[in-house]
């Protein structure tokens, strides 16, 4: 259903004749959207096809190219997309029929050769109807082991590319197909640079333990020719690296086989033992991290987690999230990652799909000096996107867009001028935008559009955010207001009621902190002079002995995404120190790490820590609720760590008492 019409999101809907199963986008936005599916390998009528969908327009979705495919086989469950100069080759995965299979031959993965119809610029047809695309089947390869075996045992269930990029040297990619349903199951790797790849470019197979399949897999390019491959069963996620010269087809594997890196927990031994969470869906968001999503036993929810690799040993997990309760059992998960500033720093997009037919869409900041995500915040929800079930939801590839080349200093045009300036509203690239698409078994395509905006409006290259930081922090801030102001009330209103049954009243605040209700019991003119000259005394002491710095409220991950987006946060330096008591601790920001130092010769980094004040500096964080062992120590390895503070503290403490 439409939006609501506050909503930024443009939203465009298409019903095709046959259930919709696989989709993917054009890897380098042109303006098409590819989907598949069908009736399968029955007499129901419902055609098995593929759809190439112009969806250049934001507010609707016309055919631009489509081809009817066998009734005897099965319906298309996967695809992916290969760019060509005037088109896609388009793989999809297709089982062949149930008697081929159980032959032992099933020729699953199909080739499909795209034209586009001309745009409405390049037609030379003055009328007539609108000028359609070209699909045609090129080839056809099984390349499972197990296509030999006596039993049908290769039933393709997934198929994935690495994604493409924009540079000189050209994108080459690699695949991955996984069987399902089997005994046995396998997934292959190969070279996506054949229009029908064959025997000769697979670089690796792996063959899954007894009664495991792959509920999902991805792949990310993390150096140029050098991929990494992350996939999940039910309660295990594994890694594996692969450097590939696309000339000789030589492979080199780390490790040699795959790693196991994160295991779903088991449950407590009062629990069930069956009560354990199964992961659905993963995908990289950048070279050493990931986010897996998880389904908790029996339709009771669903998480995620952000999982961050290691060259070698296992992974630990930085952030979880438990979804929101209408969200009882996810269905599908798709990420987007925006362009990166010179730093590295770029915002990652993340939508999930959920049972109840709606979409969450979150977005979460990465952080190159700290190698951290911050914690998702959530950005929209889409209600009622179909009348059935999701079947996929997936995102357009994001690429930073061209920008245009400033003036040289002094350079003039032909007439010996010095060109204009551009005004601020120009300095940009025309509007960008993400878009994301969902199937459904119900016929129905519905793709969103999600306006882009630049995180310094003021510099041409900068990069892009969905949600921008700023907005964020004013809507955490604005949430605390509301919360203060709505305790403060409650607590003015229940002691307004129990003085009626006491006669030992002192004050309408009485229920709040011993600090608080002694100052707002005084009239307002006493408040306001001791405040003055307590202010006056005690922010004399406290600066002659630590620089000023900006007070850090909230858990130290959300203080390092907050602190760590400004163009200098690289000399910042966030101080975590002993409270005045030595039961909490503080946390403060300083404009200048150097010079901190100079200043707080006590102050250590991590590393210079033994292991004994480490394991101590953990306790007080933990117990302060500004840290926990889930967060891993990559969190703790930008900060400083003094005990400054005790010693303000016993410094204002004189002054109050003396």
């Amino acid at each position: 259903m439409p939006h609501q019409m506050n909503s930024k999101v443009s939203y465009a809907k298409a019903t095709l004749p046959y259930p919709v199963f696989a989709a993917d986008f054009d890897p380098y936005n042109r303006g098409y959207l590819v989907v598949g599916g069908g009736g399968g390998e029955s007499k129901t009528g419902v055609p098995n096809q593929i759809s190439v969908l112009d969806i250049s327009n934001r507010a609707s979705i016309s055919t631009a190219a489509e081809v009817e495919l066998s009734r005897d086989e099965d319906s298309v469950q996967s695809l992916a997309n290969l760019a060509t100069k005037d088109g896609l080759i388009v793989f999809a995965g297709i089982n062949g029929s149930q008697a081929n299979q159980n032959a032992g031959k099933n020729e699953h993965l199909r080739s499909f050769d795209v034209k586009y119809p001309p745009r409405k610029k390049q037609r030379t047809e003055k009328d007539g109807a609108e000028p359609k695309g070209e699909i045609k089947q090129i080839g056809k390869r099984s390349l499972f082991r197990s296509a030999k075996a006596d039993k049908s045992e290769t039933y393709q269930r997934i198929l994935r590319l690495s994604p493409a990029h924009k540079r000189e040297s050209g994108s080459k990619r690699i695949g991955a197909v996984a069987t399902g349903m089997a005994k046995s199951n396998e997934i292959v790797v190969f070279s996506a640079t054949s229009a029908t790849p064959s025997d000769s470019d697979v670089i690796a197979r792996i063959d899954l333990p007894e009664d495991a399949e792959a509920t999902d897999l991805d792949i990310v390019e993390t150096d140029e020719s050098v991929f990494s491959m992350a996939y999940c069963t039910d309660y295990d996620i594994y890694e594996q690296s692969y450097k590939y010269n696309f000339g000789s087809k030589k492979v080199e594997k780390t490790p040699n086989g795959p790693r196991r890196v994160q295991s779903m927990p088991y449950p407590d031994a009062k629990q069930d033992p069956k009560s354990r969470s199964k992961y659905r869906c993963l995908r990289f968001l950048n070279g050493q991290s990931l986010v897996a999503l998880a389904n908790k036993p029996n339709k009771s929810g669903a998480e995620l987690q952000i999982i961050h690799l290691y060259p070698t040993g296992p992974a630990s997990i930085q952030l979880q999230k438990t979804l929101p309760s209408h969200i009882r059992q996810s269905v599908s998960m798709d990420v987007c990652a925006l362009d990166a500033d010179k730093n590295g720093n770029c915002q990652v997009i993340v939508a999930i799909a959920s049972q109840d037919i709606s979409i969450e869409v979150y977005v979460t900041n990465y952080q190159a000096a700290t190698d951290t995500f911050s914690p998702f915040k959530h950005y929209l929800i889409l209600r009622d996107v179909h009348q059935h079930q999701m079947t996929k939801i997936c995102f357009s590839p994001f690429h930073s867009p061209l920008r245009a080349e400033d003036p040289e200093n002094g350079a003039k045009d032909a007439s010996g001028k010095e060109p204009p300036r551009k005004a601020e509203t120009m300095m940009h690239p025309g509007p960008q935008y993400v878009r994301l698409a969902s199937v459904s078994y119900g016929n129905t395509v519905v793709v969103d559009t999600f306006p882009l905006s630049p995180f310094e409006p003021k510099d041409k290259h900068s990069r892009y955010v969905l949600n921008h930081p700023s907005d964020e922090r004013f809507t955490q801030i604005s949430f605390i207001v509301v919360i203060s102001l709505v305790v403060l009330v409650a607590a003015f209103l229940i002691q307004s009621f129990t003085t009626g049954f006491s006669s030992d009243w002192v004050g309408p605040f009485s229920l709040l902190p011993r600090d608080a209700r002694e100052l707002l019991d005084r009239p307002a003119s006493a408040a306001a002079g001791f405040g003055r000259g307590m202010q006056h005394t005690v922010s004399s002491v406290v600066e002659s002995a630590v620089p000023s710095g900006m007070p850090g409220k909230g858990r130290l991950q959300e203080l390092l995404a907050a602190h760590g987006t400004s163009p200098d946060a690289q000399q910042k330096a966030l101080v975590i120190r002993d409270g005045n008591e030595g039961t909490d601790v503080s946390v403060d920001v300083h404009a200048d790490t150097e010079e901190y130092l100079k200043r707080d010769t006590k102050a250590k980094r991590w590393h210079e820590l033994d292991e004994q004040q480490k394991a101590s500096w953990k306790q007080k964080l933990i117990r302060a609720g500004r840290w926990a062992e889930s967060e891993g120590e990559s969190v703790l390895v930008s900060v400083l760590f003094s005990e400054y503070a005790g010693l303000v503290g016993q410094v204002a403490r004189g002054v109050l008492n003396g």
